[in-house]
């Protein structure tokens, strides 16, 4: 495992709040390769890591797959997936008096 995938997997945690930061991402929301993949050249940005496009694309494979074997992602269709985040719930709505 090289070290910039190391980086993603020891901080999944912190990456996913990245990812939060920058979408509209809630437990059980549809989540996009490329939302990931960029978020993976942020995140790695803001940690002085630069990545290359493909290199990004090549880690985002790699953290998905990750991903869905830690139940995290759960796949939907080529290229998209649910979060299975539950520290991502929306917090409930009360019913108006």
């Amino acid at each position: 495992m090289d070290g910039n995938i190391k980086i993603l997997t020891d901080n999944i945690s912190d990456f996913m709040n990245h990812l939060k930061s920058r979408y509209s991402l809630f437990h059980l929301s549809n989540l996009f390769f490329r939302d990931i993949h960029y978020g993976i050249k942020s995140y790695l940005e803001t940690r002085r890591v630069k990545v290359a496009y493909g290199e990004a694309e090549r880690l985002a494979v790699l953290l998905i797959r990750e991903l869905e074997k830690s139940s995290v992602l759960k796949p939907i269709k080529n290229g998209s997936w649910m979060l299975n985040y539950p520290e991502f719930r929306k917090p409930p709505v009360k019913p108006a008096a």
